[in-house]
């Protein structure tokens, strides 16, 4: 029975939410459209009359029959009988129902009624509907026409706003506020788990969806799919660490008896054309080996940080690059180094840049650049080559272990695509970013920033 209940329950599910939301906020609207209709539209009530408020229309009275107020405007008249007295005078022609006043703004239709329907009453009575007043009439006569005198009192009517303009004011502020909460109440678990695909995007394997999973609609349960998934992901990639770790040092041994045994064929007089063979494909796989027990070095996240200056540690970095480019032909061309100290594993360091700035030259017609820049809290080195370039694809898929743009190319130089996840290890090992884009003249521009302190990472 629970079950069903809540299985009837529509905040469960999306679509019941909309429908709860859009009724919640008609409803609202409607209520605060129907309290304001009944706010400014009051039935009109009498009220207990004051005697203040009589003697004020006696007095105007008395003042319109003097005779310097019978030769002047009527509405003038009404106007100057009306100072001293809290309210606003208001003359009607008894026989044609006209209207007179002594200034101020102009009656609204529904008041001019209610002064109409009181012209009936022969003593004088208190009316209010909201916050208009009408007190009256007192019967006079002037130039041989019957006048009934009434005073009407506004809170400040001249600021009052417009029933309709109210009403549309009331029901977009509600709609907004209401729409506003929904789409965030939507928006919000949606964020999270941007935010927590883009932590693991950037190899962050224990990222989650927090709170958006504990919701029990579509949006939790895409939530909790995520994070399943994201467990997924990180045993996957932890599995795969732990096999390149375990295969190249369990290579290590068959490699070291291949090498054993290869001395003592040499001792032998075994064919040495066979013999050179095989001796370079060994030290070809002893060459992947280290490169891998690197890679799984630099994954693993343990760095010997230390302050280093930037001038020593790439000096021989820089000079056996030089050496490599000269043999090839190519010309190494290197900015002045700044003057700083970083913050760096040196050895995984090194490799990192050696490693971009030896595929650079490798893959570079003429010419590589080394260029430097900085600021508030990274620094930069820019490795740039002009060979032919890679696409914006191939330049998302470099960093990949065994990923080779040009497998014909790679075979050449005899790499096997592991330089470049070398390097990217390593930069991420001191909290950086590696960053491959084309070059503006052609070729390929790769980034290594790092940053200035750990607190900027």
């Amino acid at each position: 029975m629970v079950k069903i209940l809540r299985s009837l329950n529509p905040t469960r599910a999306i679509m019941g939410r909309l429908f709860l939301w859009f009724w919640a906020t008609f409803m609202v609207t409607s209520l605060l459209a129907i309290w304001g209709s009944r706010l400014f539209f009051e039935d009109l009530q009498v009220v207990q009359i004051k005697p203040r408020e009589v003697a004020d229309l006696n007095q105007a009275i008395e003042r319109m029959e003097r005779e310097r107020f019978q030769n002047m405007p009527f509405e003038e008249a009404l106007d100057r009988s009306s100072r001293g007295i809290r309210g606003r005078l208001i003359a009607i022609d008894v026989l044609d129902n006209r209207l007179i006043s002594g200034g101020g703004p102009p009656l609204r239709n529904n008041d001019k009624d209610d002064l109409l329907r009181l012209i009936g009453q022969t003593s004088p009575i208190a009316v209010e509907r909201g916050a208009f007043k009408i007190i009256g009439p007192l019967f006079f006569e002037r130039n041989g026409k019957r006048y009934a005198l009434f005073s009407v009192k506004f809170d400040m009517p001249e600021k009052r706003t417009p029933p309709v303009l109210l009403f549309l004011s009331i029901a977009v502020i509600t709609t907004i506020l209401l729409s506003w909460l929904f789409a965030k109440s939507l928006t919000t678990p949606i964020l999270h788990i941007q935010s927590s695909a883009r932590r693991i995007a950037g190899g962050d394997w224990q990222s989650r969806v927090g709170s958006a999973a504990r919701r029990q609609d579509e949006l939790g349960q895409l939530a909790r799919d995520f994070n399943k998934m994201a467990e997924q992901l990180e045993t996957m990639w932890g599995a795969q660490k732990r096999l390149l770790a375990d295969v190249s040092h369990e290579l290590r041994s068959p490699l070291a008896r291949l090498q054993m045994a290869l001395g003592l064929a040499y001792q032998q007089n075994v064919d040495p054309d066979t013999l050179s063979r095989v001796e370079r494909e060994a030290d070809r796989m002893e060459a992947l080996i280290a490169q891998l027990l690197t890679l799984s070095r630099a994954e693993s996240g343990e760095a010997t940080i230390q302050k280093q200056a930037l001038t020593l540690v790439l000096n021989d970095v820089l000079t056996d690059a030089n050496f490599e480019a000269a043999n090839r032909n190519k010309q190494l061309q290197i900015d002045e180094i700044p003057k700083m100290t970083v913050l760096i594993d040196s050895m995984m360091f090194c490799r990192a840049v050696e490693n971009v700035l030896r595929n650079a030259i490798r893959h570079s017609k003429f010419m590589t650049h080394i260029s430097f820049s900085e600021n508030n809290k990274h620094w930069c080195i820019h490795i740039t080559d002009d060979g032919d370039g890679l696409t914006a694809e191939e330049c998302e898929r470099i960093f990949s272990p065994f990923y080779r743009a040009t497998l014909a190319r790679e075979r050449e130089s005899g790499g096997v695509g592991l330089g470049l996840s070398i390097a990217k290890a390593a930069v991420e090992l001191h909290h950086g970013r590696i960053i491959a884009e084309p070059a503006e003249r052609g070729g390929l521009r790769v980034t290594l920033s790092f940053p200035k302190s750990l607190d900027d990472e």
